[in-house]
């Protein structure tokens, strides 16, 4: 009979022929021991036929939640931009823009002056100390990611699920025409406006890095963490409109996590943090706003290609109400 007792403990109750008292202890922990590997070689059983079973049920989940057509149709406007995005140098070189069209300094600056008669962003940006530095990356950190986590968060939820679609499609269009405007008509950020130096022939001599505010992050840790990311960014004059700031705002009108009230707090946190890192002037912010409620409402009011998507159920419901139900006897 083996033991899950030390071994020193089971020879010396052997010895005894496990009796009296200390036998019974024995047998009782070893029953107990028995029962409990079996309880755990049962549990382990059961979530390999669960692990087994969903992989078996995977394929039937993605052919009847993400039909391989209207998922491709949904998520290729984003693609398309990532494609140009990830080359936009190269494309720009091919069309002839890189030396026909080149970045503005003077019209974002100029109807910031115009609207305001300020510039926000030098305003916000006189308070930095290391708390507001903290608080302004954190948004923009989360940027990054942003995308995939809304993703994973509508696909774990029945309701959610078919809210997928239409979010691509927006995100996508948004993402699309606001790379146009970069392309077609590149604008130099206020990091760039404010540190560019220039000689007596207007040509070009140097600027400040493009991590912008959060180099005193860089600083206060020690590594260029902020440069690394923004030295590799293929755009660097695309500050209208702004991006940071479309994308909480694409949640806001689809489908926002948590609330609608967490979602606003987003859009303005990380208009916020743009201005006060001197990423964006707030006409980048309001451009990026203008552009997501005009596609949103030219899926809502014009083309819709996923038109079974709830959202476009809840407007037409809005419109018109659900009669009550009448009981039939």
């Amino acid at each position: 009979m083996s033991s899950f007792l030390p071994s020193n403990v089971y020879k010396e109750a052997k010895e005894n022929h496990m009796q009296g008292k200390a036998g019974r202890i024995v047998l009782s922990w070893n029953q107990f021991a028995r029962n409990l590997k079996e309880a755990f070689n049962l549990y382990l059983e059961s979530k390999q036929i669960e692990v087994i079973t969903a992989l078996e049920e995977c394929p039937r989940f993605l052919r009847k939640h993400f039909p391989p057509k209207r998922t491709a149709l949904a998520f290729a406007p984003y693609l398309i931009y990532l494609l140009f995005y990830s080359n936009y140098s190269l494309f720009r070189a091919l069309t002839g823009l890189e030396s026909s069209r080149k970045p503005n300094f003077t019209f974002l600056p100029w109807i910031e002056l115009e609207l305001f008669q300020m510039f926000p962003h030098r305003y916000l940006s006189q308070f930095a100390g290391p708390v507001l530095d903290v608080l302004a990356a954190l948004p923009y950190l989360v940027h990054f990611p942003l995308p995939a986590l809304f993703l994973l968060y509508l696909v774990t939820g029945e309701q959610r699920r078919k809210h997928l679609f239409t979010f691509m499609w927006c995100a996508g269009w948004v993402n699309i025409l606001a790379l146009i405007l970069q392309y077609f008509f590149p604008t130099a950020p206020p990091w760039f406006v404010d540190s560019a130096v220039f000689d007596s022939q207007g040509r070009f001599i140097k600027s400040g890095a493009n991590e912008a505010g959060f180099h005193r992050l860089d600083t206060l840790i020690g590594e260029h963490f902020f440069h690394g990311i923004y030295s590799a960014s293929p755009l660097k004059f695309g500050a209208f409109p702004s991006l940071h700031v479309a994308w909480p705002a694409i949640i806001l009108v689809n489908r926002p996590w948590f609330s609608k009230k967490f979602a606003w707090f987003h859009v303005v946190w990380i208009a916020w943090a743009a201005m006060y890192s001197c990423h964006h002037y707030l006409v980048d912010v309001l451009g990026g706003l203008a552009l997501v409620f005009i596609v949103n409402f030219s899926i809502l009011r014009i083309y819709n290609p996923f038109a079974t998507s709830s959202r476009v159920i809840e407007s037409t419901n809005m419109r018109h109400p659900i009669l009550p139900q009448v009981r039939v006897n």
